[in-house]
């Protein structure tokens, strides 16, 4: 199954990160990273374990969420062009404003009154911890947060400019203005960080990773409008896929040699891995843009399935998740194993709920 017109490729490249971000969100309960996921499952004596999950966490938030965020801003100039400016608003506030304020005041709730002791009803918690405001949180939305700025700063850029930009083609860059690219924005990571450590929010938004992922959403559109994906050359790719089999261990390798607190802040530590970071971001995104270009680029009825139903499954993952992994928490079997469970039981559960949600008169007009 072809067209001409669409792109599978970069489709299915987006239903692989949606997954990611399943597996991702399922290692986090036994990892000792608490707090940065609604439960935590976590046995003592469990610290070879631990490391393993948090190696994949890491290569995971080095790259996935900017990827994301590149693919939005390669499609965002097309689907503006498409559209007068109003109906592009109006679409976008539709598309993702809708699914942040679902999160905000139904799904969140769910989840949170899920994983709290029961000394209150569900609309006693929500009352009290909702309408007041008090305890409101974005969860994984905050991506179409941040997407929905982004994307309302390109529609004011576009409609101050008056005139269509004029697209015209070019290759994709070479590996050294990759290579340059990817060290500037590390120590630009690295700045921001001095000021804004990784886990400090603000209204939902962790600006620590935001400078990459404004960054990668820009780049986006001058890919889209260049056509940087036309061709992407071989010798590009297997020099930035034999990078990451160098760059990939200087993580684990820094931490046994290097002191530091590495979310941030002045010391060797925080600079590395604010480098680290991009290069193996760059590294694993050209790497997986051949992979799937020469690979995938072509549909079938699962794909679509898949496709269509992605941004459903990314919206309502906690509660799956969560539910599996309060389901698993107390049974006596190694973490590896539930985190197996979690990620492979949810992202089948997710996305068999999901695919039906997207028929939903009404609601597929959101997702």
């Amino acid at each position: 199954m072809t067209n001409a017109n669409r792109v599978y490729y970069l489709d299915h490249i987006r239903v692989f990160l949606t997954i990611l971000v399943l597996f991702h969100h399922a290692a986090l309960p036994y990892t000792n990273m608490e707090g940065v996921w609604y439960i935590s499952d976590m046995e003592k004596g469990q610290t070879l374990v631990s490391a393993m999950l948090g190696f994949f966490i890491a290569i995971n938030q080095a790259f996935f969420m900017g990827f994301f965020f590149f693919l939005a801003g390669y499609f965002t100039p097309m689907s503006f062009d498409r559209k007068v400016p109003r109906q592009f608003i109006k679409d976008r506030l539709l598309r993702l404003g809708i699914p942040v304020l679902a999160y905000l005041f139904i799904l969140s709730p769910v989840v949170r009154y899920m994983v709290t002791i029961k000394s209150q009803s569900f609309w006693m918690f929500y009352k009290n911890e909702i309408l007041t405001f008090q305890s409101i949180e974005t969860g994984p939305l905050w991506f179409a947060e941040v997407l929905l700025i982004f994307t309302m700063s390109y529609v004011l850029y576009r409609l101050m400019m008056k005139k269509s930009p004029k697209n015209e083609a070019d290759l994709f860059p070479s590996s050294k203005a990759l290579l340059i690219t990817a060290l500037l924005l590390g120590v630009c990571t690295f700045a921001i960080r001095l000021v804004f450590p990784i886990g400090l929010w603000i209204w939902g938004i962790q600006i620590a990773y935001l400078p990459s992922y404004l960054f990668l959403f820009v780049i986006g559109i001058v890919a889209g409008s260049k056509n940087w994906l036309k061709e992407v050359p071989k010798k590009t790719t297997k020099q930035w896929v034999l990078g990451l089999s160098v760059v990939a261990p200087l993580f684990p390798i820094s931490l046994l040699l290097f002191q530091g607190n590495l979310n941030g802040g002045f010391n060797i530590q925080a600079f590395h891995y604010a480098m680290w970071e991009n290069l193996l971001a760059f590294g694993i995104c050209v790497g997986l843009l051949a992979w799937f270009k020469k690979y995938y680029n072509q549909t079938s009825t699962l794909w679509s399935i898949f496709s269509r139903s992605a941004f459903a499954v990314y919206i309502i993952h906690p509660i799956v998740l969560v539910g599996y992994a309060l389901l698993l928490k107390g049974v006596s079997l190694q973490p590896l194993l539930k985190f197996a469970l979690v990620g492979v039981g949810g992202t089948i559960t997710c996305f068999l709920i999901a695919s039906l949600l997207v028929k939903v008169p009404y609601v597929n007009k959101v997702i």
